[in-house]
């Protein structure tokens, strides 16, 4: 029985039960709890109870020594520094780890980035993207994967977006995929986040992430969380991403627009340096 079958079985059997054809564990022969929603966007995954708002539930346990960037503008041209957050569990915290780096670069019309994952060896992702117009979609990019000190692994990308389809062309193949919405850059959305027009009226697009397509995205505001930080707790503006093809991700805004965290289940970023 591979992956999939096993979950739509065992999806099968928990709707059998709930509508009383199964026998329920003693357990849980009461009524069932429902998952409470809050208006701080959707999770996934199990949950961790101790902790609400459900934007800051994977990184709990490394918020204690978390210090703010206070200075800074995610404003034209800019460089923001990310350390990567990994979440492996979680009990009355979240067990978590730095695993990695992202820098974010902006100037004028491109928007570079480098992400590097220490895996064993280290996995290195480079990124130059051209925008255009208002939101900042995609013109043109390029995409450069490498693993250290293996210098023959690795491949190179480069892509265009002609506002109704994105082509994706390597050494050996060419891609083709039609979009629906404005194609937008994953990183670009940090710029468009400090302007704070997101507030306002959410924003549906596509997103490039990397050289992949995630249709139909939603990025709306939820209102304000309190953070527990180093040296107390701060308000931060809460944004959910919600679509295909992603985990809900939630950004935490300061009032200065600099995008302070991003959460995503496992992988999670906090902002440590903003030039």
């Amino acid at each position: 029985m591979n992956r999939r079958e096993f979950m739509q079985l065992s999806a099968s059997a928990a709707t059998l039960a709930a509508g009383g054809s199964l026998p329920l564990p003693a357990a849980d022969r009461k009524r069932p709890k429902k998952r409470r929603a809050t208006k701080f966007g959707p999770t996934s995954g199990p949950r961790n109870i101790f902790t609400e708002p459900s934007a800051i539930e994977p990184i709990t346990g490394y918020l204690p020594k978390f210090k703010p960037a206070g200075a800074g503008s995610m404003t034209d041209p800019f460089t923001a520094t990310y350390s990567l957050i990994q979440t492996y569990g979680s009990g009355a915290t979240s067990r978590n780890t730095v695993s990695g780096s992202l820098t974010v670069s902006f100037k004028g019309a491109v928007c570079t980035s480098k992400e590097i994952r220490e895996n064993r060896p280290a996995n290195i992702v480079e990124t130059k993207l051209r925008c255009t117009g208002a939101l900042n979609t995609a013109k043109s990019w390029t995409l450069k994967s490498s693993v250290a000190r293996a210098a023959d692994i690795g491949f190179t990308e480069s892509g265009v977006w002609d506002g109704k389809q994105m082509t994706v062309k390597v050494k050996s193949w060419t891609q083709k995929r039609a979009t629906s919405h404005p194609l937008i850059g994953q990183w670009v959305l940090l710029r468009l986040l400090a302007s704070g027009k997101l507030k306002k009226k959410p924003l549906e697009f596509d997103m490039l992430d990397n050289s992949t397509l995630r249709p139909d995205q939603t990025l709306r505001y939820c209102g304000k969380v309190e953070v527990p930080v180093a040296g107390g707790k701060v308000k931060l503006d809460c944004y959910a991403q919600t679509g295909y093809g992603i985990l809900p991700t939630h950004y935490l805004v300061d009032n200065g627009g600099r995008v302070q965290l991003i959460t995503q289940e496992t992988v999670n970023w906090a902002l440590t340096k903003l030039t």
